[in-house]
């Protein structure tokens, strides 16, 4: 990808992903280490971030293809595809299944990862088509 291209895509994750990270730190305020331990989910209404996780999310080309796998299905062979942008503090992560019928399935997802009172724990966002910004939190595997 183009280095300007790449600049301006980082530039306007970071847009989102800033305005992401302030409800994140205001909701993990709240978590303790015993419930990020058994795993937290939070759902928020968050209609006004619509039109930019479309144009600056679900839009975006992103620089770097992680990976192509082949799956073996019983009606026939699916592809996923996963492509990213990575970031100092967060990762965007795009992945696009194509199944053996050629129904294409595509998930944008952004990856953190913080600490709840020394539990280092990984936190994915996504966003749904009703206008719910939603964190998985659970603790990270050693």
């Amino acid at each position: 990808m183009e280095e300007a291209l790449k600049k301006e895509v980082t530039n306007q994750f970071h847009e989102v992903y800033s305005y992401i990270k302030s409800i994140l730190d205001e909701e993990l305020s709240h978590i303790n280490r015993e419930k990020a331990e058994d795993g937290v989910k939070i759902v928020i209404e968050q209609q006004d971030l619509y039109e930019d996780w479309l144009d600056k999310i679900d839009s975006a080309p992103l620089p770097e293809l992680e990976r192509i796998e082949q799956v073996e299905h019983n009606d026939g062979i699916h592809v996923k595809l996963i492509y990213s942008l990575k970031t100092d503090e967060a990762k965007h992560v795009r992945k696009i299944k194509v199944r053996s019928n050629g129904k294409v399935d595509v998930f944008n997802y952004i990856f953190t990862w913080r600490e709840i009172e020394g539990l280092p724990v990984e936190i994915k966002i996504e966003y749904d088509t009703y206008g719910n910004l939603i964190f998985h939190i659970r603790k990270m595997e050693k």
